[in-house]
């Protein structure tokens, strides 16, 4: 019993002093990696950035294969995205290379559980963007990836089934810049990622959403509660009964020319209500504005007729489209509508919104 005693005292002070050692690693890589990429944006030669990437990447490799690392809050500010799954499943890192050219590259890695071995695997993500046809329709690997710098990561369930979307975005070049919506799975045998997915309803073949539009543009999309609106035709039901009662009064007995001028006025009455019908009888119009969790987003289109293809002449088309998740699938929405989140902007216009002086005229 003094022996199960004493083992069980070791190990109440050991422990403690493990997790400080493993905080203290942790932090140490934190900061050596905070340097390096610090240097892979400010670097003033080609050679000098991809040099420290190159850095990055092995001492970003050698931190996540440590144990508890998916623990660590890794923070390098504006630097590196670094999104976690909220059930610890994955975590993803993303950055881009910026070369004299003004071209973007992108990196990163991909820290995934496998379930059958109860551990976490780590791999590299290197950007094939230059090299993939297809882009929209390809499924696509941690070896062979559409680079992007993922800003967003959107977790649905249907039927007991998890679903994970990421949002991102990155300039391309001088002349054009993308943003994406992509899905993002695993397989079942291992911890292997993949990326695109059949999710988007009604849009045969669409794996992944790439909106690319000239770099003088703003395109929005972001995740958030927004209106949809619906607009539906309502055909108001015929009235108008009454001319064939005035005909039927006016062909009680009574003298013959009196009847004769009573049948004209009764086929006046029933001109006159058959207009009155055509008029009252048209279809009118109901809209009505529902709210959504969605993927609100600009649609692009070419400014000019027959630059299609041409992604430095995309622009925003002025219409906002919205993915919204049922049954398992994204459903895209026409009708979005997007607003911001003050209820005085929000509000319908009846009658113009108060207005107050200036303060400097304020006595």
């Amino acid at each position: 019993m003094r022996k199960i005693f004493v083992i069980l005292s070791v190990m109440t002070v050991l422990v403690p002093k493990v997790l400080s050692q493993d905080k203290a690693l942790m932090a140490d890589y934190q900061s050596q990696l905070q340097a390096l990429f610090e240097e892979v944006y400010t670097a003033p030669t080609d050679n000098q950035r991809y040099h420290a990437n190159e850095s990055a990447m092995q001492l970003l490799a050698e931190a996540l294969d440590q144990e508890n690392s998916i623990k660590w809050q890794w923070d390098f500010g504006s630097r590196v995205s670094v999104l976690t799954a909220p059930d610890k499943k994955f975590r993803i890192f993303t950055w881009p290379v910026v070369n004299d050219d003004g071209e973007y590259e992108c990196f990163g890695f991909v820290q995934s559980l496998d379930e059958k071995k109860d551990e976490y695997d780590v791999y590299p993500l290197y950007d094939k963007s230059q090299e993939i046809v297809n882009r929209q329709e390809d499924l696509l690997t941690h070896d062979n990836w559409f680079g992007t710098v993922y800003q967003e990561l959107i977790t649905t369930t249907y039927e007991g089934k998890t679903y994970y979307t990421l949002l991102g975005s990155c300039v391309v070049d001088a002349l054009t810049q993308r943003k994406i919506i992509e899905p993002i799975c695993f397989k079942s045998t291992h911890s292997q990622p993949q990326f695109g997915q059949n999710l988007f309803r009604k849009e045969r073949n669409i794996r992944r959403v790439v909106l690319e539009y000239t770099t003088n543009a703003m395109v929005s999309l972001r995740y958030e509660e927004q209106f949809i609106r619906t607009v539906e035709r309502i055909r108001a039901k015929r009235t108008g009964t009454g001319s064939r009662g005035n005909y039927a009064r006016s062909r009680r007995p009574g003298k013959r020319g009196k009847g004769r001028l009573s049948r004209v006025k009764a086929t006046a009455a029933r001109t006159a209500a058959a207009q009155s019908e055509r008029v009252t009888s048209g279809p009118s119009i109901k809209t009505t504005d529902k709210k959504y969790r969605m993927i609100i987003f600009d649609e692009v289109a070419p400014q000019i007729a027959g630059m299609e293809g041409l992604f430095q002449y995309y622009v925003p088309s002025g219409v906002e489209l919205a993915y919204v998740f049922v049954n398992g699938r994204w459903e895209l929405r026409e009708g979005a509508q997007g607003r911001v989140n003050n209820k005085r902007l929000n509000q319908d216009f009846d009658k113009p919104m108060e207005k107050k002086a200036p303060a400097y005229m304020v006595e």
